[in-house]
């Protein structure tokens, strides 16, 4: 056959081209019978590197029209060239085309471990990771950047090493919680994709008290509820609250209850005439936190009461009483 026509070659990735052309002028066989051989050459300063490994595909379709080839070495200089083939044998040469590839990103670093630094707030982690390997003549890699998110939380950290280091110590970590860590590499042409791991810190004593304690009398009830502690001061789930309620008078003795299965509320049978203070704490696997202040609890039995605790920013203690 003659040498197809219109041959030509574009880059449509750094690392990837596509091929082009039109069918032969002169097939000179059995226009069903035959196909195409793609010859592709790594150059350097303009030279073949292996002339004998030059032959790359073999196309068994004399109507195809184009071709991709893939996974080429960044910034490096290639020839291509093509010819057709039948039951006669190979037919004349294409001019050979010739291109230089870009660069890519680097390829994704392999994490090797996610170790603990102690169990004891604060909490830090080293993660250790396999740096990629190059290929010729691609970027350096200029920077590892490691994100670090506990579940729930909306927004990541963030920490940025340098492109020799295979290290990096994560801090900022708040205990009982689940972190997915995600590590890229970076060079000029991008980032890498991101390996991932995960790490589970330590359950630990809560360090917040319970929040916006507020009672109210009902039917001759006292229901008492609160809220958890702030969420970076729980150190894990809440698995139980501790509820005092004590009698202010010497008459009568004080009441404990531990609330369970999710609940943050306590209901007790008392004489709502009298006055009483009241203090929860939340605990979880490991033990229990502090207790929230005193709420001193002056039932008025006319009506009914709802009192809430609040702490304001000067850090004092009001009680304010809406009476329904």
């Amino acid at each position: 056959p003659s040498a197809p026509l219109n041959f030509d070659v574009v880059l449509t990735a750094p690392n990837q081209v596509k091929l082009t052309w039109d069918r032969p002028l002169h097939v000179n066989g059995h226009s069903n019978f035959g196909g195409y051989y793609v010859y592709v050459e790594k150059l350097l300063n303009g030279e073949p590197v292996n002339r004998r490994r030059s032959k790359y595909d073999v196309i068994n379709d004399l109507s195809k029209r184009y071709w991709e080839i893939d996974k080429l070495e960044p910034n490096t200089e290639y020839a291509f060239r093509m010819n057709a083939f039948n039951r006669n044998g190979d037919g004349e040469y294409t001019e050979t085309k010739r291109i230089v590839t870009g660069g890519i990103p680097p390829r994704q670093p392999e994490i090797l471990s996610v170790v603990l630094l102690g169990d004891e707030a604060p909490l830090r982690a080293r993660v250790e990771w396999k740096r990629p390997q190059l290929a010729p003549l691609e970027s350096p890699i200029d920077r590892y950047n490691v994100w670090y998110k506990a579940e729930g939380a909306t927004d990541p950290m963030k920490k940025t090493v340098n492109g020799t280091a295979n290290s990096v110590e994560l801090t900022g970590l708040l205990m009982g919680r689940v972190y997915e860590i995600l590590l890229g590499a970076e060079n000029v042409e991008g980032l890498s994709t991101n390996a991932t791991e995960q790490l589970v810190t330590p359950v630990g004593n809560p360090d917040g008290e319970p929040l916006n304690v507020q009672y109210e009398i009902v039917n001759g009830k006292m229901r008492i509820s609160w809220e958890p502690p702030a969420e970076d001061r729980r150190n894990g789930n809440i698995t139980a609250y501790k509820a005092i309620l004590t009698p202010m008078d010497s008459d009568g003795e004080r009441i404990e209850k531990e609330v369970k299965d999710g609940s943050s509320s306590a209901t007790f049978a008392v004489d709502v005439r009298k006055a009483y203070t009241f203090k929860v704490a939340a605990a979880t696997m490991k033990g229990s936190g502090p207790f929230s202040p005193v709420l001193t609890i002056n039932p008025d039995p006319a009506v009914t009461h709802k009192h809430r605790l609040r702490e304001e920013e000067s850090k004092t203690m009001r009680l304010n009483c809406t009476i329904a």
